[in-house]
């Protein structure tokens, strides 16, 4: 009876994990090092899709229509991607929604995504923006800085001083 009880026990947790053993595994790592290890990323909408097979396998075509580009070289626009499909990893986007996008280049360039590629564009944004116009600032701040100087200088050649009620006469 205890052996029954325990084969199961042991079928039913068997049974339990092999749903998520089959599901899609994301890795759980801040969007900072995800953008780092990505050959591409950009904010987008899918404009088309188009299903094909590679090797026996069913594949889905994504043209996305980048919106920005967090970090690309060299791609046109809009962009091709190739997914897995009937695959526990495949990608669901609405035509309509902008997502952004983590994609990883194969040895043929293709570039590739999965579930796991899709994240929101703000994250994505927020994580791969740089700060703009650092140099302009330095010249700008630069340049007031020259205008003070100069400005103190005149009046310090000049001999100007300010009146100020109670102060001591020069």
């Amino acid at each position: 009876m205890r052996g029954l009880r325990a084969l199961v026990a042991a079928s039913v947790a068997v049974l339990v994990l092999s749903g998520a053993a089959g599901a899609c595994v994301c890795v759980k790592e801040p969007m900072s090092k995800r953008l780092d290890e990505a050959d591409a990323a950009v904010v987008g909408k899918v404009i088309a899709t188009r299903k094909t097979e590679l090797r026996g396998q069913p594949q889905l075509l994504l043209t996305i229509d980048v919106q920005q580009r967090v970090k690309s070289r060299g791609l046109q626009d809009p962009i091709v991607v190739r997914t897995p499909l009937h695959t526990s990893c495949d990608v669901h986007v609405r035509r309509d929604r902008t997502v952004g996008w983590l994609l990883t280049k194969a040895p043929d360039g293709t570039l590739l995504a999965t579930a796991c590629s899709v994240v929101g564009p703000a994250a994505l944004v927020a994580a791969g923006g740089e700060p703009r116009g650092g140099v302009i600032k330095v010249v700008v701040g630069l340049f007031i800085l020259g205008l003070v100087l100069l400005w103190a200088f005149r009046r310090l050649k000049r001999g100007t001083r300010p009146h100020l009620p109670g102060a001591p006469a020069p």
